[in-house]
Order: C-alpha cells, then sequence, then structure tokens
C-alpha cells in the first residue's frame, strides 16, 4: 500500500472514530455525567496510566525496526507482552486503594481495577496492532478502531444511564481494549496462532528496557496534570481541564487523521533503506503546521462558543483553559515526531536525557503555576511548550539532516498562511467579544478562503499534497455528459 493511499485510509478511519468518540462524550457530558465524575475517572485513568505505560515495552517499535521477522520473534514478543500485561494489572489494582485514600474518593477503586484488568488483554493488542502498522495495512487499522470505539460509546453511554457513575467510562474502556485486541488478533497477517516461548528475548527486552524508562518520563509529563490538578484544586476542577484537552486532542485526532502512524511506518522504511530523510521531514512539518496551526488558533479564538454549544453552559469554564492549550500545539507541531525519528535511527540514549528535562521542565511549569487556578494550569502548557522545542531541536537537526533556516522558512510559509486563515476570527473577536455561531462560522468559511489563497500563492507544500489528491480522486468523480 502507497503512503498516499495508507494515509486516505488512515484519515479515514480516524475521522470516523473521532465522530463517535465525540458523539459519545457530548451525550455523556450534556446528559448523563457531571464535571466532577469525568474529573473522578480523569485522576483514576492518570494514576493507572503512570504504570501502564509500560504496555507497549517496546515492542511495537521494536518489531517495526527489525529488518526480518519470524514467527519464534513473534511469539518471543507475544509472551513478553503477556507477562508485563500481568504484572500492570496487578500493579494498577494493588495502587488503587492508596489512590482512592488519597483523594478520598472510594470510586477510584472499580475504575482502577477495572483499568488494570484491560491490559491482560495485552497479546492480542500490541503485537498485531505492530504488524499491521509494519505491512503498512491502515484499512484494517482503521475497521479495528473504528470497532472499539463503537464498544466504548455503546458500553459507556449504557452503564452511565443505569446511573454506574464514572465506573462507567472504565467498562467502557475495558470493553474498547477488548473489541480492539480480539478484532486486531483476527484481522492480523498471522493471525491468533501463538506458542509461548521467551527464546530470543534478549535483544527485546534490552531494547524494551530504554524505550520503557523513555514512556515512564514521558507519562510523568502526559499524565500529571490530571493527578495535579486533582490534588491542589479538586476533582470538579480536573473534569474541566480534561474536557478542555480532550477536546484540543480531539481536532488534533481529526485533522491529523492518523497521519503520523502512516509517516512512522514510511520513516521506518527510509530508515531501513538508508535513505535521506531531511527533504521528507520538511514536507512533514510544512504540512503539520500549514493546518494545524490555524485549526488551533481558531479553536482558541472561538473557545466559549464551542464549549457552550458542544458541552453546555455548565462546562463554560473548560472554554479558558482549552484557549492556552490549543495554542501550546503550535510548539508541538513545529516539531513532529520528535520521538520517532529518534528511536527508529538508533539514538536512544540522548533521546532518554532530553525526554527527562523534557518531564522535568513540564512538571515545575505546572507546579509553579497551578496554584493561581485552573487557567494558570493550562498557560504552565505553553510556558512548558516553549521549553520543549529547544530541548528537542539540535537532536532532530543532527538526526534528520535539516538545516535551522530551512526549518524555520517552513514555519514561516505556514505562518503567513495560519495569518490569512485566522484574521476574519480575529478581526470579529477583537477586544474580547464573545462572536455568535453564525459568525464564529462565516469567520471561518472566509479564513478558509484566504488559507487556500495563501498556500497557492505561497506554493506550499500542502499546496501540492492538496493538487496530488485532487488528482487522485478526477477518474473517481462524474464526467459531464457531452453531446
Amino acid at each position: 500500500m502507497s503512503v498516499r493511499i495508507a494515509a486516505l485510509w488512515s484519515v479515514t478511519g480516524q475521522w470516523l472514530v473521532f465522530v463517535l468518540n465525540f458523539a459519545v462524550s457530548v451525550i455523556l457530558a450534556r446528559y448523563l455525567l457531571p464535571p466532577s465524575a469525568v474529573g473522578t475517572y480523569s485522576v483514576g485513568f492518570a494514576a493507572a496510566a503512570m504504570i501502564s505505560t509500560l504496555q507497549d515495552f517496546g515492542l511495537s517499535r521494536f518489531l517495526l525496526r527489525s529488518e526480518e521477522l519470524t514467527d519464534q520473534m513473534i511469539a518471543t514478543c507475544t509472551t513478553i507482552t503477556l507477562c508485563v500485561g500481568a504484572a500492570i494489572c496487578a500493579v494498577i489494582a494493588g495502587l488503587s486503594l492508596p489512590a482512592a485514600w488519597y483523594y478520598q474518593n472510594t470510586q477510584l477503586v472499580p475504575i482502577m481495577v477495572l483499568i488494570g484488568g484491560a491490559f491482560l488483554l495485552l497479546p492480542l493488542n500490541v503485537v498485531p496492532v505492530a504488524l499491521l502498522q509494519r505491512a503498512v495495512d491502515f484499512r484494517t487499522l482503521s475497521l479495528v478502531g473504528l470497532c472499539a470505539a463503537a464498544a466504548n460509546g455503546v458500553v459507556s453511554i449504557l452503564f452511565a444511564w443505569r446511573g454506574y457513575g464514572p465506573v462507567a467510562l472504565a467498562l467502557g474502556f475495558f470493553a474498547q481494549q477488548a473489541v480492539r485486541g480480539v478484532t486486531a488478533a483476527l484481522l492480523s497477517p498471522r493471525g491468533m496462532r501463538w506458542t509461548p516461548s521467551f527464546k530470543g528475548a534478549r535483544p527485546v527486552i534490552s531494547f524494551g528496557g530504554g524505550t520503557t524508562v523513555l514512556a515512564i518520563s514521558g507519562a510523568l509529563g502526559t499524565r500529571s496534570p490530571d493527578l495535579i490538578i486533582g490534588r491542589v484544586l479538586g476533582m470538579r476542577a480536573v473534569g474541566l481541564f480534561g474536557r478542555a484537552a480532550g477536546m484540543v486532542d480531539g481536532l488534533r485526532t481529526l485533522l491529523d487523521g492518523g497521519i503520523s502512524s502512516v509517516f512512522y511506518s514510511h520513516f521506518a522504511q527510509l530508515i531501513r533503506t538508508k535513505r535521506r530523510l531531511d527533504g521528507v521531514y520538511l514536507d512533514l512539518v510544512a504540512c503539520y503546521t500549514s493546518i494545524m496551526w490555524p485549526a488551533m488558533i481558531l479553536l482558541s479564538l472561538l473557545a466559549t462558543p464551542i464549549v457552550t454549544l458542544v458541552y453546555g453552559t455548565g462546562w463554560r469554564e473548560a472554554a479558558d483553559a482549552m484557549r492556552w492549550v490549543a495554542l501550546s500545539e503550535l510548539v508541538f507541531f513545529a516539531l513532529p515526531l520528535h520521538t520517532e525519528v529518534p528511536l527508529l535511527s538508533g539514538h536512544l540514549k540522548e533521546l532518554l536525557v532530553r525526554n527527562v528535562l523534557d518531564t522535568a521542565a513540564a512538571l515545575i511549569c505546572l507546579l509553579c503555576l497551578v496554584r493561581f487556578g485552573l487557567e494558570a494550569a493550562a498557560i504552565a502548557r505553553l510556558v512548558y511548550g516553549g521549553i520543549w522545542f529547544f530541548i528537542y531541536l539540535g537532536m532532530m537537526r543532527r538526526i534528520v539532516g535539516f538545516a535551522r533556516t530551512a526549518l524555520f522558512a517552513t514555519h514561516a510559509r505556514s505562518g503567513l498562511c495560519t495569518l490569512a486563515a485566522c484574521l476574519p476570527a480575529a478581526v470579529f473577536s477583537h477586544g474580547g467579544t464573545i462572536l455568535t455561531i453564525s459568525i464564529a462560522v462565516g469567520s471561518m468559511i472566509v479564513g478558509a478562503g484566504l488559507w487556500l489563497v495563501a498556500l497557492a500563492l505561497l506554493r506550499h507544500p500542502t499546496w501540492r499534497e492538496l493538487e496530488r489528491g485532487v488528482e487522485m480522486i478526477r477518474p473517481y468523480l462524474p464526467r459531464r455528459a457531452t453531446i
């Protein structure tokens, strides 16, 4: 499957999953669960996630970067995932009582036990999905993701309606993991055949050990906000912050559409064949920034009408946090694949050092600002983003081979396109004016037109990709009848 066809399947699948997850989140937030219930689940999930980062144990990346795969290697990797999953389950279940005592919330016990139990299904999840990624079979991966999301939505809504509160979300997570594992295993190129074995485990464990340290360090940075905010500001604040971050993450998923997974597999092929990375990477940066930057700035500008329209006035405070979380994404999209490319190219040790610095920066920024309230906690993410960029810039430049001037020139072109796209909304919302839905939609439509004009005038790489996309679908468009 070519990169563009794989990207098309990945985008389609991610969009369908996004629509389904978004609809479920709206139903839960508007009719079934208050912010405090969502916050309770978020804290339980964040606490479990500190341990569950071990789940992959680097096996997906190990399988993707291996030049040859044998049945023995796959059997060994599957056996290791079973052991890791059982250990994660035991630790998360054991931490449920201390977490409930620390936060004075007994609902955390069943939430964390259910989340831990889901990791017993790891052998069905990790290796089959990695094999599908290696085969660049994103059509099947899209089907797997859609089935898992459907299971999550149905179970969460059903049990929330029956009065299970935040436990309903944990039941939905368990159902999601079960369905994902079964469908991935059934549709994997190797099927569900498996013979327990530890033969040849040493290189797998050696690689997995390093990536596990990396995952733990990353989890401290990504999951600690829920835990810290929950302790300092309470469960309601966690729910509001989680909904704000979830809206930003949902938009990223909608626009990314899983393209990063496709490029991860593509970069793995480039590295295995020892081809140059700089040109491909700069094109990726250009496409990401020209699309994600306008989207995130518009989300920041229109945060209040979007939150109140989607979730209702009870969640309005989430808009204050969402503005800053959305702006922080501008920095992270400016240097994509900052973990994946170093791992694939064998720079694990250097990546580990920078990841520790990255995590320390995230925690320090949050701890310094969270005492001033929810909005300040969101601002901390933007401050951290600026530090993050310079932590990874030098390493990525050496590995990929791009020049700083070339990267910043790419950013500048995307910045001009972003300015064109966001100008109407910025003008209408000048002075803090809260836009009505009709004006917000109109400003986005006008901005989209200006964005296309800017792409064409600058001959931006995204414009070239749009032209290629039109050429791909042209044969399928209806032709005008001739007389």
